[in-house]
């Protein structure tokens, strides 16, 4: 090898090594931001992997003295190699099998422990990789063919099985073992992706993977050799061909071009053109990598309908598309190579055979095996907050932002403020939403505010409709009542009128007259209450009050008479306090009447019916000092009270009826209770 073919095959060599970088932008961009850097962590450490154990193992395994075809036996982790060309031929397969390595990084990117990804690395890099690699490519010293599938004639310029297809099928194992991202596929079986984080940084790095490939397949030609230029050509057009295949097919099948199926198309074009191209025309070419581009496609499709969770369709474009391209070769290259395409094909598929077992079904067992022990899955709630934190600590602003945010929907805290920065996306972000919490809190200061104004004015609000209307009515208004009326069976009204109060009040000043009323009214109201009775009105002189209407004390007349008759003897007390007779004529009458809320603008709870016509018309007709009841109230309370017999009197609108007056209760027969009380003699009504 002469110093110009090392210098261009060491070029070419750090060509495939910037590929890593490639894989690591394509991979940080598609996959969600909570995972990025775990897999910006686990491309650099599949990368050294490869390097340190290539060295100790897999460059023994696959260039070694070959023993038998199968196996190298010679060459691990050297001390030297001899000759500089060995050492540049060393690097150069070390970037290969770091390229293999890293195939799967992003087919179980989002789910994957650390642990396992690195212990699947050591087995592709230690096992899977140089033992095939054997088969495909082991030479001896002169040049002469020594793997078993290479003294057949299996042809495979620069990786398509060995490198892509091997690092795709063990990707293809690890995604059946290790299973889908959660909510990856919904319930009803429809596949769901999830947005990437960076799709400009994806494509980046599949032109990164493109630049790379000069070197993967401009370098196999062990040389800085005539046949270069063409094998360039024949790489750029394949990739370009499977480009425009992908977009072609997602625009005629989902309406519309898709980024995804298009730089897929381009690696898988890439990786199909890669067996042959040292052996194909331009045009050639181009088939190839159109051919390549819409198996990533559908390649894709199949895996979504088959629920396998292929995370940057490394299975379709390394795997699939890597066996499309061995096919290519006995299709389009036989007769480079001088053979029957038939009998190229056979030797090819043979190969394709033997790559489908060793780099995938022994891997699949591998990997049963050791999940049954070890567990190649994250736990689903790193899974959830993401294998940046979950697995490596990795915060970022970002996810500080996210943890604020849990951290105040958890403690409904939102004093607490998100990380801000006018230097970074997030960090503005977090300056914002920090504005649009202090402007939060302020509203519900406001709303706390205004709620406690609200209640204070229902508290108002009831209060005031109590002091209008009887308790129980005010509540069935502020239940939602549109209509207060009651139909009553059977009660006692009692009417309540000051005996010459229009003379007593021309003669003293406003303020005299309005005292007594307050004064003397303010005592009934105390009686009433004591009785559980309803104090309907005041007109004027006269009280009002009902007994029966708000519950059903069967003797409600016989309790609103104890209070007539407290009534009474309040007023006693009340005129020897200011130093004068003063009288009350009261008139009480039981029977039927309806009652409700009547008015819109300043409603009031009244009563109207016979019943309370009558009951006024008897306050009037009685005698002072006294207590007017009519017949009927008498045949409910006759046995209970002493009364006597006042005289016929005609009452305006309802002609001649007998008055009876109420003088007190018999000593035999005990004094009513109200329903919430026991009465004694004597209320306290200071």
């Amino acid at each position: 090898m002469t110093e110009i073919d090392q210098v261009w095959i060491i070029f070419c060599a750090t060509l495939i090594f910037m590929m890593q970088a490639g894989f690591m932008c394509l991979e940080a961009g598609i996959t969600r931001s909570k995972n990025n850097i775990s897999v910006a962590i686990k491309n650099i450490s599949d990368l050294s992997i490869s390097v340190l154990l290539f060295w100790a193992i897999g460059y023994g395994l696959m260039f070694g003295t070959s023993f038998g075809g199968l196996i190298g036996t010679s060459d691990f982790a050297f001390e030297k190699l001899g000759a500089s060309g060995v050492y540049v031929q060393f690097i150069f397969q070390a970037m290969f099998c770091g390229t293999a390595a890293t195939i799967l990084s992003g087919a179980v990117a989002e789910r994957s422990a650390f642990h396992a990804y690195l212990l699947i690395t050591v087995i592709t890099v230690t096992l899977i990789y140089p033992i095939f690699g054997h088969w495909a490519w082991a030479e001896d010293a002169a040049g002469a063919p020594v793997g078993w599938l290479n003294r057949q004639g299996f042809h495979d310029f620069a990786g398509s099985g060995v490198v892509h297809a091997v690092g795709g099928g063990v990707a293809l194992a690890a995604i059946l073992i290790i299973g889908p991202r959660e909510g990856r596929f919904l319930d009803s079986g429809q596949p769901r992706r999830f947005n990437g984080s960076n799709l400009p940084l994806t494509m980046l790095g599949v032109l990164l993977i493109w630049f790379g490939w000069f070197g993967f397949n401009g370098g196999s030609a062990g040389g800085f050799t005539d046949e270069v230029p063409g094998l360039l050509l024949n790489t750029i057009v394949g990739g370009a061909g499977g480009v425009l295949t992908g977009l072609a097919i997602s625009w005629a099948m989902e309406r519309k071009p898709s980024v995804f199926y298009g730089m897929n198309g381009g690696l898988a074009g890439l990786v199909a053109i890669t067996a042959s191209c040292d052996l194909i025309s331009v045009r050639e070419a181009i088939v190839v990598g159109a051919v390549g581009g819409s198996i990533a496609f559908f390649g894709d499709k199949a895996l979504e309908r088959l629920h396998i969770d292929d995370v940057v369709g490394a299975v379709p474009v390394h795997f699939l598309s890597g066996l499309w391209g061995l096919a290519a070769v006995a299709i389009f290259g036989s007769d480079q190579l001088g053979i029957e395409v038939a009998e190229q094909l056979a030797t090819q598929m043979t190969g394709v055979v033997v790559l489908i077992a060793h780099a995938v079904l022994v891997p699949l067992g591998l990997l049963w095996s050791i999940n049954q022990v070890i567990p190649l899955r994250v736990t689903q709630h790193v899974e959830t907050i993401g294998l940046n934190v979950g697995e490596h600590g990795a915060n970022t602003d970002l996810n500080e932002l996210f943890e604020v945010m849990q951290r105040q929907a958890r403690n409904r805290d939102l004093t607490e403020r998100a990380p801000q920065s006018p230097f970074t996306e997030v960090g503005q972000i977090g300056l914002f939403y920090n504005s649009v919490l202090f402007e939060l809190e302020r509203s519900f200061d406001r709303a706390e505010k205004q709620q406690a104004e609200l209640e204070s004015a229902l508290v108002q609000k009831n209060e005031l409709l109590e002091s209008v209307l009887p308790k129980r009515i005010a509540a069935r208004i502020n239940g939602g009542a549109e209509q207060i009326v009651d139909q009553v069976t059977d009660a006692t009204v009692v009417f309540v009128d000051i005996v010459d109060f229009t003379e007593y009040s021309a003669s003293v000043p406003p303020e005299e007259s309005i005292a007594l009323l307050r004064d003397l009214f303010g005592k009934f109201d105390t009686v009433i209450q004591h009785y559980d009775l309803e104090k309907i009105k005041t007109v004027g002189d006269s009280y009002m009050y009902v007994a029966g209407v708000m519950n059903d004390d069967a003797d409600h007349c016989a309790i609103a008479i104890d209070a007539a008759l407290e009534l009474l003897f309040q007023t006693r007390q009340h005129g020897l306090s200011m130093g004068r007779d003063l009288q009350v004529r009261i008139g009480v009458h039981s029977g039927p009447l309806v009652a409700g809320v009547v008015g819109e603008l300043r409603f009031v709870y009244d009563m109207w019916g016979m019943t309370v016509n009558l009951a006024s018309r008897i306050e009037e007709a009685g005698q002072p000092g006294k207590i007017s009841v009519s017949e009927a109230v008498i045949d409910r309370i006759g046995t209970e009270f002493i009364y006597e017999k006042q005289r016929r009197v005609r009452l305006k609108g309802i002609g001649p009826t007998v008055l009876y007056s109420v003088e007190g209760r018999r000593q035999t027969m005990q004094q009513k209770s109200s329903r919430f009380f026991k009465r004694n003699r004597s209320v306290d009504v200071r």
